[in-house]
């Protein structure tokens, strides 16, 4: 259905989202994630100094274990959100289209005028729900900051 014209337009509105997810992941993955994963390497190390040269294999894994909790936590946590994120975003543009697709009569599919129409309208609402999603970052973003404390 939907016209080169509009696919280039779709494609920019999406790439315009999906940089600014990107830039809020490369935020929280600089000022969060990283002096977590610090601190899961710096108690690592202590868990081989604590253990030395006589310490038990199964008590350096279990320690480099409980190291790593936190961070592997924060990981689950960041991508169930980008991910809830992402869904949201992907159903109100399938919507939009399902929409589209259910303006479309017979007659239409041969006159340009009004499937140009179809268009226009899907296009709109891709882009409402584009800016919508965008309101959504911020919040996402602290709902995330403030469990990786």
């Amino acid at each position: 259905m939907a016209s080169p014209d509009l696919q280039s337009k779709v494609n920019q509105l999406t790439s315009k989202i999906q940089g600014e997810l990107t830039t809020v992941i490369d935020e929280l993955e600089r000022y969060k994630l990283r002096p977590i994963a610090r601190n899961m390497h710096s108690c690592i190390v202590s868990c081989y100094d604590k253990a030395g040269k006589k310490g038990r294999k199964e008590q350096i894994e279990q320690c480099t274990n409980q190291c790593q909790i936190p961070y592997q936590m924060s990981g689950n946590v960041t991508q169930q959100e980008i991910g809830n994120f992402q869904n949201r975003l992907q159903r109100a543009m399938v919507q939009c289209q399902d929409d589209a697709q259910g303006m479309i009569t017979p007659d239409m599919q041969n006159d340009d005028r009004k499937m140009r129409k179809v268009e226009d309208t899907m296009l709109k609402c891709i882009d409402d729900a584009i800016q919508k999603s965008r309101q959504g970052l911020k919040p996402m973003k602290e709902r995330i900051e403030s469990q990786l404390k």
